[in-house]
């Protein structure tokens, strides 16, 4: 079921479209410069069904914080375990799974892990 769209779901939907792979509390600190009355409560309900109707994806890393996307198309991330930036990876590279397994895939995430280029850089010198 399609829910209305309101004016404060797509403030918190433009709001994730200029940060990067930002958490909820990330997003409500933003919007809270812009957007002085929203609240907390009204931005984490907003992700949850922006997820929900698949306009943004939740990201689960290791630092156990959900964090949000806008790019849905499925692309690859890789998580720097130094600084956890996260850095989008366009590929048309997918894996191939066995046919034989009785399952229907309805979404995948694969992340690599590793240090970024500023991170190899600040350990090298």
């Amino acid at each position: 079921m399609k829910r209305r769209s309101t004016k404060q779901r797509e403030i918190v939907y433009e709001a994730l479209m200029r940060l990067y792979h930002p958490t909820a509390e990330e997003v409500y600190e933003y919007l809270r410069g812009e957007q002085p009355g929203i609240g907390r409560a009204t931005v984490f309900r907003n992700l949850a069904v922006l997820a929900e109707e698949g306009r943004i994806v939740k990201l689960f890393f290791p630092d156990e914080v959900t964090h949000y996307d806008a790019i849905t198309d499925g692309h690859y991330h890789f998580v720097c375990k130094r600084c956890s930036k996260i850095i989008d990876l366009h590929t048309n590279v997918r894996p191939a799974l066995p046919t034989d397994y009785d399952f229907e895939v309805e979404s995948q995430e694969i992340n690599f892990y590793g240090r970024c280029r500023e991170c190899q850089q600040i350990l090298q010198s």
